[in-house]
């Protein structure tokens, strides 16, 4: 009961709030006033929703070549990467990339000198 107290005295003076606050809110009427000078006439004169559109079209164009430059700039640090790799010396001090054995190629080999008969 004492729980049940507390909460409805809480929603009361939040309740209490939230209507002062709306009364001390000024109204916001439906009537557009007329601009006042030169400057706002020519304000609202511009056409936005073309300048919004020319935009957007340079953005994403812009946004793409960006795209195409980073690709291209990946593919020339990848391309320097394994340059380096391969002048590298392993562990045998010997340059290049380590061999490695290929299994199918093994089971490939093995399989040619045998003839089924």
């Amino acid at each position: 009961m004492y729980n049940f107290i507390l909460q409805m005295a809480l929603m009361l003076s939040l309740g209490t709030i939230i209507y002062l606050m709306a009364r001390a809110v000024p109204r916001v009427g439906d009537e557009i006033s007329k601009p006042a000078g030169k400057f706002d006439h020519w304000l609202n004169s511009l056409r936005l929703e073309k300048f919004d559109i020319i935009l957007s079209n340079f953005l994403e164009k812009a946004l793409r070549n960006a795209k195409l430059i980073l690709m291209k700039l990946d593919n020339l640090t990848n391309e320097y990467l394994d340059k380096i790799k391969q002048s590298k010396p392993n562990g045998n001090g010997q340059k290049g990339k380590e061999e490695r054995p290929t299994l199918f190629d093994e089971v490939h080999k093995e399989g040619e000198g045998e003839t089924e008969t």
